[in-house]
């Protein structure tokens, strides 16, 4: 009980002393001293409130990144000690932050490390490490296979998986495996652990696949396999495998089941299933090995149950099931055992044979009544004639005697003997060779051959009754070479079954037909017949025909080969057969190769045999085989490139494409032609060669690929249509001279008329008659006059246009010819001539510059070709225009205005009209801009019509606009088009146009906004933000569609709540009020009533809408309250608000809105709470409060006008409620926090100081503000706002509204430093937490002032007023002393380890300064500018000769910079302590380390001391007592110190010299020892000295428990004797009585050594042997101390040595030795002297000396001396007893005459006991 109350008790401390430091330092603290942590972690899970499981993951996470910071500062050791102290793996750990350090030089450094510990471990190790590391990689990139694998691995890393439970590991590494598939994961997968994955994950698939491999794979198959595959072969699937996956698989595939059927396994559903089972085994071909399986099943009664009879008979069917069968089912029990003896006797052997037929004839008789029943079966009947050993006599008898006559084959051969044997040429066979054939008839292999089908009989009752049912079909008539049957058999079985016969049904009986063809290409009449078969059904057989003609002759097909690469390689057959025999051209093998390859690939035709002869140059042949098998153009085009000359394929190319098109319909063809009109063919796989094709189509699809062959390249050559040109030319041909065209209107009467003219206007009407354009350049060959004229005609008639124009030509006059000849252009561009009308001008006006603009539009329009080469050409055509060279025929000169309007016409004709995708029309434009064709001519702006076309280019054509009007910016048509754009809702494009066209945009957006809303999508208000500020558009529009849509969707709900809160956000963001078009105050109004309104379940989904001057400022602003209440009420706009409506508020709406003001008092939004108190006229009480708390602390009001009941309130409250405190800190209670009070922490200079006390009506006012803040429950934020700087504002005497509006904290706290105001401390604190300054700023205010204070007093001071009392003293901070009072300053910072980086940060900046005085590079800081301006402000001048000051300020030395540098050291090592930050104190130590170094050059020795005493961490700076002690100065650590310093330095020093032993350390240890005042530790000092002595005497003087006397050994044990006198009296100045006990023994013993070895000097009588005495300081054992006391020593010098080692003596051996023994006769006086003797010591002697009788002879003086002992017993009973048995007489007759006699004779002892003891 104690023990456990103990242990609850240190508990219980620990956590006490753990409550006021950070969570991750205590962690830190112990897995550092590896104490404590399970205590750590259980008390972190409940201050955390976590299960300690979880919290102890945390903690780990923090011990590794600590550890990796260390590794990172290559403190190795320590570590590996932090790792160990949490047990976890060191060499894991390093493993991994090498691997994952980018530091390639520390990431070997840690490896060398662990190579160097355990060097042979680590080899065999590493790459188990590397294994593991590279899971851990692989897992890391799977974040789902973490989560699924979080339960067993919550942190991913080389030792969580190395301690991982093997079956775990197994599981993470499959789904690590088919999560990345690594294949290098596969050797280390657990077969059962994949299997399981694949069943748990239902992959049938891959299970299948894994069944399939446990087949036999040969070595090709095995190649192919995956890495998976590969393992599933070698992993042999168990049993208990086959289980787990019939478990857990839910709906098994057919396949699946199929696989584990082989194997023996079936799912539950089917295990009783007996089809299922056989189907299975019989489907994957087994049956025979799961026999056993089988066997065990209920077959035979399945079987026989459902009349399967002959399935009874198979092997697995176990005849003691057929026996057990016979007697439970009597009616069948015949069947059951002829069934029996079927499976149990064999047909073969005679025996077997007769039992059967036995059998088979009891079956008969008991399931057959009468013997009619027999005439049923005749064949029993011949089998039992066979088993009578016929003949051929007895077979004619049995013949007519039996009913054997019924047989069909048996009729023929009674007619025989009824009628006489017929002639030898009937072949009829006689009985003897039927009966010799039936004799050869092995049935047995008639069944194997027929795969276990019985053989049929001939008689209709047997076939029904013993033989299966089976029925010919039309293939086998087929293969009995019966094709015309065949084909009557199909056709009357088709209509039978389906009254009618279809095509479809046709073509599939052709395509079995085709492939039993294929299948028995060796067998010709077979053949022959499946020929006639598809001929006689209606389909062409020439391909099949074609194909077994080629495989006959030429080499067969390979395997693997295609059928195309088939048709190849009987092609280039057949030229190596050309080769061998060029006279003989293989014309049937050819024919049936090329109808063959039109059947394969139409359009892909042989080629090797055509390449041949091109090779050759053998047109003829060439010639021959394309007339021949009217092969299309395009083949020949391909061959070109294979001429020998190419010439020669270009001309017999041109050759053939000039034959008109009746020439090329050949009179021989290689096509049969269709047999009958209108036959159709249907289609089949051609890969199995069973291709029908349709007949009478072949030749028309060979027509249609010649014709799209001949026109293409009639294209290439010439033009198709071709008239007899030469008899135009002739026709039109005469003598008249030419005539000129004077007008248009003579022109057209030429054109139209008939009359005779010359030949240039005969040719030109031709040519538009006859449509031949090259008439027009025969024209004008005839007449350059009528040159334009002609031009006009070629361009009309190519374009196509002639009839049009001429109808417009009539209508024009004279003068407006050119509008006609425009027309045409325009008309040539619009119908897409453009090469026409560029061709024409080539043709006819060469020199024309017009051609420019031509080229440019043939060459986008009908090459496709935007390049800068094409832009060249329409800046060419500008260029001319520019210099006024462009001319048109038939136009004269034309402006140079209208040129341009004409020619902008024409590009966007061409623009409209000859593009066929919006892609070309858009290139089309980008290189009308890229010609800078606005720099040329205003009339149009092309790049912002590409612009247009960019955006709208899909509505261009739906709309109908009119692409040349929207060349101006304008236009009209813009408008309608954004306006079409935006009536169709393509608002973006719209959108997208009319900010191009810089059209308004707010209809448009409203009208999307709207449309989207009628949709039901209403888009987060971001985007309808991002969009009004993406359009410059006014936010009222955002406003009026937001409140549009608030009420469109309801007057209650969230969604409404959210758009009205929206509305205010842009209503706010924008400054929108006041606005005429809506009421902010109304809206407002309306969203917090909704808000009051919703579910209480929605609220949670919600975000407070807060005031402008909250989001914008104070946001900003910390939260913190800088304005008045005045200036509150004028920003929340009181004064101005009207409601027209207002709602009755339920008490469920008033308690939310209670909630909600207060949670806007908790936020600090005190501008809403009031607007919500004033609109809904509700105030609770805290805002009562506060409202109250301002108005009294800005002097509006006071306590007297508070209400009673708000009086009785505040009445209530108790100065416990802000009770005074000495502590600041943020930890501690609001409330407390402001009424703390530092003034018992003042310095007494301090409070003796005179100090104006505030007036009472502040103090009263300040009592009400803190009784109000201590009664606030919400907006406790703004209440400490406002008491605290009413607060310090009365401290610093300055008005509470200046105080209240100063927004820069660092000028109040100027204030309260420089001014002499009270309660410094808890004014600057109530600055700091008023104006809600961060933890940092805090610390670097703090750290500034300090290094203020340290740096100041280091300057010299030339005036003795100005001079301290203590120069070397850091000056006082808010009248504090920043060394004594340093935990007040401490308190001050929320965060002390930021207080002391910034510290740090100033030790480095002074680093930098002393760089920057001597001229080197340095950082430059803030902590740098800082400590430069507190240097420049505090240097004083330096005094120049004459006493005058130069102005040169002052420099700090090296020696104050060092001491500035202590002093920030000691005080960052102090913050860092504060909140046990280990990483801060190691930057300390460090730091102190290296200043340690420079001190020590700099020999300042106090310096160093300094910094030891202040950090004061001896051990870890055991270096600074290196320096002193090695430069002599260890005096310096004995100054005058304060006892709290002196003992922490008292116990550094003597463990510094215990531990390293320096040089001169015990006179050290001595020095220090006695400066302290250490008395225990001298005499622990001086009792080591005499046991080195004592240890050094035996060493070299005893010997054998002797010790050789001498002078040298006299002079140590003298020593030795001082020594321990020294301790002795140490140990009593430092009242440690026991220690001075033990010392006084040892130097009594050494004393006593000492006066032995003075007796044994003093017995040599002159001669120079060494003597020897008895050794009493080397004692080791008790039996060498018995041996001492019993012999040697006499009775004082036994004390000594008893109380020297503490063994107890026995003073009865010791008189027995000594005086009985040895008889030293004064040995016993000497006792009696000193020691009382008693009864029981002289009994023991006496029985000792009875026992030294039995072995040793005695003598009388030994007799008398125990006489002289017994006569000192006192006991009479005992004395007379020992006297008895010892026969002392004397004493025995002295006690009979003595008085006591009578009392002897009243005992027991007697006369027995006395003759008993003298017989012995």
């Amino acid at each position: 009980m104690h023990s456990a109350q103990a242990q609850a008790q240190a508990r219980e401390k620990i956590f006490k002393s753990w409550r006021a430091i950070n969570e991750v330092a205590i962690i830190k603290e112990v897995a550092t001293k590896g104490e404590h942590i399970d205590l750590c972690i259980e008390y972190g899970a409940k201050k955390r409130m976590i299960p300690i499981p979880e919290y102890r993951h945390f903690f780990y996470d923090v011990v590794h990144e600590y550890v990796q910071r260390l590794l990172s500062e290559r403190l190795v050791c320590k570590a590996e000690d932090v790792i160990r102290n949490v047990d976890r793996d060191v060499k894991c750990f390093f493993f991994q932050f090498a691997s994952e350090c980018q530091d390639e030089e520390l990431s070997e450094f840690i490896l060398d490390h662990l190579r160097n510990r355990e060097p042979l471990m680590y080899e065999q190790e590493e790459p188990v490490l590397a294994y593991h590391w590279s899971l851990v990689k692989q897992v890391r990139e799977c974040p789902d296979l973490m989560e699924k694998h979080r339960a067993w691995l919550p942190r991913v890393h080389i030792e969580a998986l190395m301690t991982l439970p093997e079956k775990a590991l197994q599981l993470l590494l499959v789904d690590l495996y088919f999560a990345n598939g690594n294949e290098s994961l596969l050797g280390s997968l657990s077969k059962e652990v994949v299997w399981q994955h694949l069943v748990n994950s239902d992959q049938q698939e891959k299970l299948q696949r894994w069944c399939w491999c446990q087949e036999s794979i040969d070595v090709e198959e095995q190649a192919t396999l995956s890495p998976l595959e590969q393992g599933f072969a070698a992993w042999q699937i168990d049993d208990a495998m086959y289980e787990y996956a019939l478990e857990n698989l839910k709906q098994p595939s057919e396949v699946l089941r199929n696989f584990f059927a082989r194997a023996g396994h079936f799912f539950p559903d089917e295990s009783g299933d007996i089809p299922t089972l056989l189907r299975r085994l019989c489907t994957m071909e087994c049956l025979g090995k799961h026999a056993d399986l089988i066997s065990r099943q209920p077959l035979a009664k399945y079987l026989l149950d459902r009349g399967h009879h002959s399935l009874l008979l198979m092997e697995c069917v176990p005849v003691a099931s057929l026996e057990a069968l016979a007697g439970s089912e009597p009616h069948q029990e015949a069947l059951i055992n002829l069934i029996v003896d079927l499976k149990t006797n064999s047909l073969a052997e005679n025996e077997g044979f007769e039992l059967i037929s036995k059998s088979v004839q009891t079956y008969l008789e008991k399931t057959h009544d009468s013997a009619d029943s027999f005439e049923g079966h005749p064949l029993l009947t011949f089998y039992d004639f066979l088993g009578q050993e016929p003949t051929v006599r007895s077979l004619e008898g049995f013949l007519t005697s039996t009913n054997l006559g019924r047989v069909r084959y048996l009729q023929s051969l009674i007619a025989r003997f009824d009628h006489g044997p017929a002639s030898s040429n009937s072949g009829i066979p006689t009985a003897h060779d039927l009966f010799l054939k039936f004799k050869q008839v092995n049935l047995p292999l008639l069944a194997t051959a027929g795969h276990g089908e019985l053989v049929s009989f001939s008689n209709a009752r047997l076939c029904q009754r013993y033989a299966r049912k089976s029925q010919l079909n039309y293939t086998h008539y087929l293969k009995q070479q019966r094709s015309a049957y065949a084909v009557y058999y199909l056709i009357t079985e088709q209509l039978q079954l389906y009254g009618q016969i279809t095509k479809t049904q046709l073509f599939h009986a052709c395509e079995t037909v085709t492939q039993m063809a294929l299948q028995h290409a060796g067998d010709e009449e077979l053949v022959t017949h499946c020929v006639a078969c598809c001929e006689m059904l209606g389909f062409d057989t020439q391909p099949l025909r074609s194909f077994l003609l080629l495989q006959r002759k030429l080499p067969k097909r390979k395997k693997g080969q295609s059928y195309s690469e088939l048709l190849a390689d009987w092609d280039r057959e057949l030229v190596q057969q050309l080769e061998e025999n060029p006279k003989e051209f293989p014309l049937e093998l050819y024919q049936s190769l090329m109808r063959l390859a039109v059947r394969d690939t139409p359009g892909k035709l042989p080629v090797a045999l055509l390449e041949y002869y091109a090779s050759k140059n053998d047109w003829w042949k060439l010639l021959l085989i394309f007339q021949y098998f009217d092969l299309p153009l395009s083949e020949l085009k391909k061959l070109l490139p294979h001429f020998k000359s190419s010439p020669l394929g270009v001309h017999m190319l041109r050759a053939l494409s000039y034959e008109s098109a009746g020439d090329r319909q050949h009179k021989r063809s290689f096509q049969r032609q269709p047999r009958r009109s209108g036959e159709t063919q249907t289609n089949s796989s051609q890969e199995t060669m069973t291709n029908s094709s349709h007949s009478s189509n072949q030749d028309s699809s060979m027509h249609q690929l010649q014709r799209n062959a001949d026109q293409s390249l009639c294209t290439l050559i010439t033009h198709s249509a071709r008239q007899d040109l030469f008899a135009i030319i002739l026709c039109s041909t005469n003598s008249l001279p030419e005539e000129i065209i004077p007008t248009t209107a003579k022109f057209l009467e030429m054109m139209a008329g008939n009359a005779p003219h010359c030949s240039s206007i005969n040719l030109l009407r031709h040519c538009i008659r006859q449509e031949l354009p090259v008439l027009a350049v025969l024209a004008v060959t005839l007449s350059e006059q009528n040159r334009d004229w002609c031009w006009i005609v070629w361009l009309s008639v190519a374009s196509g246009q002639w009839s049009e124009q001429l109808q417009e030509a009539s209508k024009v006059r004279e003068e407006k010819r050119s509008e006609w000849v425009w027309s045409v252009i325009r008309g040539a561009v619009a119908g897409g001539h453009v090469n026409a009308l560029l061709h024409s001008l080539e043709i006819f006006q060469p020199e024309c510059k017009f051609t420019h603009l031509c080229r440019f539009l043939q060459l986008t329009a009908h090459q496709e070709d935007f390049s800068d080469s094409t832009i060249v050409e329409l800046r060419q055509f500008f260029f001319s225009w520019s210099q006024g060279t462009v001319t048109l025929p038939l136009c004269g000169s034309l402006p140079q205005k209208q040129v341009m309007q004409r020619s902008v016409g024409l590009l966007l004709i061409q623009l409209q009209s000859n593009f066929d995708c919006i892609l070309q029309q858009q290139r089309f434009l980008d290189c009308i801009c890229r010609s800078d064709v606005g720099d040329i001519c205003d009339l149009l702006d092309f790049c912002l019509l590409h612009k247009v076309f960019g955006v709208a280019a899909t509505w261009l054509r739906e709309l109908s606009i009119d692409l040349e009007q929207l060349v101006r910016r304008d236009s009209s048509e813009y408008r309608r088009l954004v306006d079409a754009l935006t009536e169709a809702r393509a608002y973006e494009e719209a959108l997208q146009l009319a900010t191009l066209l810089q059209l308004p945009l707010s209809d448009i957006v409203y009208g999307k906004w709207m449309a989207e809303l009628e949709a039901g999508e209403l888009r987060p208000h971001q985007e309808y933000e991002k969009e009004i500020h993406q359009h410059a558009l006014a936010p009222a529009i955002l406003v009026n569609f937001l409140l549009q849509a608030a009420s469109s969707v309801g007057q209650v709900g969230l969604r409404r709540y959210e758009l009205l809160q929206s509305t205010l956000g842009v209503i706010k963001q924008h400054h929108l009020f006041p606005n005429e078009s809506f009421d902010r105050d109304q809206i407002e109004y309306d969203m917090v009533l909704c808000y009051l309104q919703l579910p209480e379940d929605k609220l949670s989904q919600l975000t407070i809408y807060h005031s402008e001057y909250y989001e914008q400022i104070m946001v900003q602003e910390r939260c913190v309250l800088y304005k008045s209440f005045s200036e509150l009420k004028e920003l929340a706009g009181i004064d101005d608000l009207s409601i027209s409506d207002k709602t009755q508020l339920t008490s469920e709406m008033e308690t939310r809105l209670n909630t909600l003001l207060n949670t806007l008092l908790d936020e600090g939004d005190i501008v809403e709470a009031l607007r919500l108190q004033e609109l809904f006229e509700f105030r609770p009480n805290d805002l009562r409060f506060i409202v109250f708390a301002m108005a009294l602390a800005e002097g509006m009001t006071s306590i007297s006008n508070l209400s009673s009941k708000e009086r009785q309130l505040l009445g209530e409250i108790e100065k416990s409620a802000f009770p005074k405190f000495n502590r600041i800190t943020l930890n501690q209670n609001v409330l407390n926090r402001w009424d703390s009070d530092l003034s018992d922490s003042c310095s007494d200079s301090v409070a003796l100081e005179f100090e104006e006390i505030p007036s009472k009506e502040k103090q009263q006012t300040l009592d009400t503000l803190l009784g109000i803040g201590s009664k606030l429950k919400y907006g406790v934020e703004l209440g400490r706002r406002i008491v605290l700087a009413y607060r310090a504002a009365m401290y610093l005497d300055k008005e509470y509204l200046d105080v209240l509006r100063t927004k820069d904290a660092a000028i109040l706290l100027k204030s309260a430093a420089a001014e002499d105001c009270l309660q410094r401390l808890l004014v600057v604190s109530d600055i700091q937490i008023s104006t809600r300054m961060t933890p940092k700023e805090i610390a670097e205010c703090l750290a500034l002032e300090l290094t203020t204070c340290i740096v100041r007093p280091r300057f010299y001071i030339f005036h003795a007023r100005e001079q301290p009392r203590n120069a070397l003293r850091n000056a006082d901070l808010w009248g504090h002393s920043i060394d004594r009072d340093f935990h007040l300053f401490l308190d001050l910072a929320p965060n002390s380890t930021m207080l002391g980086n910034c510290l740090l940060e100033y030790c480095d900046a002074l680093k930098a300064y002393r760089r920057y005085q001597e001229g080197k590079a340095f950082e430059e800081t803030k902590a740098f500018e800082n400590l430069s301006k507190i240097i420049t402000l505090y240097g004083l001048p330096t005094p120049s000769p004459t006493g005058t000051l130069s102005g040169i300020p002052q420099v700090l030395s090296h020696k104050k910079q060092n001491q500035i540098y202590v002093e920030l050291l000691i005080k960052a090592h102090l913050c860092f302590v504060h909140e046990c930050s280990m990483e801060g104190i190691v930057s300390v130590l460090q730091k102190a380390k290296a200043l340690n170094g420079k001190l020590a050059q700099g020999k300042s020795w106090s310096l160093i001391v300094r910094m030891l005493i202040g950090i004061a961490r001896y051990r870890e700076m055991f270096y600074c007592f290196d320096s002193l002690i090695e430069n002599e100065q260890f005096e310096s650590l004995l100054g005058q110190f304060d006892e709290d310093q002196k003992s922490g330095l008292r116990q550094a020093i003597l463990s510094y010299l215990r531990e390293y032993q320096p040089k001169n350390g015990k006179e050290l240890l001595r020095l220090a020892a006695l400066h302290f005042l250490m008395y225990k530790e001298l005499a622990e000092m001086w009792t080591e000295e005499a046991q080195e002595i004592v240890n050094k005497i035996q060493t070299t003087a005893e010997q054998s428990n002797k010790l050789k006397c001498s002078p040298e050994v006299q002079t140590l044990l003298q020593q030795a004797l001082e020594n321990y006198t020294h301790a002795t009296e140490n140990y009593l100045l430092d009242n440690k009585l026991l220690l001075a006990q033990q010392s006084v023994s040892r130097a009594e013993l050494m004393a006593m050594q000492l006066d032995l070895c003075n007796k044994a000097l003093e017995k040599r009588h002159g001669n120079t042997i060494n003597h020897l005495c008895v050794s009493v300081i080397g004692v080791r054992s008790r039996e060498q101390f018995r041996e001492l006391v019993n012999n040697h020593l006499s009775v004082p010098q036994t004390l000594i040595l008893g109380r020297a080692y503490g063994y107890d003596i026995n003073w009865s051996e010791a008189i027995l030795s000594q005086f009985v023994v040895l008889q030293v006769t004064n040995y016993l006086q000497e006792y009696l002297c000193h020691q009382r003797i008693n009864d029981d010591v002289i009994e023991q002697v006496v029985k000792g000396y009875l026992l030294h009788c039995q072995s040793n002879t005695p003598n009388s003086k030994q007799e008398e001396s125990l006489a002289q002992l017994v006569e000192l017993i006192k006991s009479v009973i005992l004395k007379y007893k020992l006297a008895s048995i010892l026969g002392l007489k004397s004493i025995v007759m002295s006690l009979i005459n003595d008085s006591a006699v009578y009392y002897l004779r009243d005992t027991n002892f007697g006369r027995s006991e006395f003759h008993s003891a003298g017989d012995t």
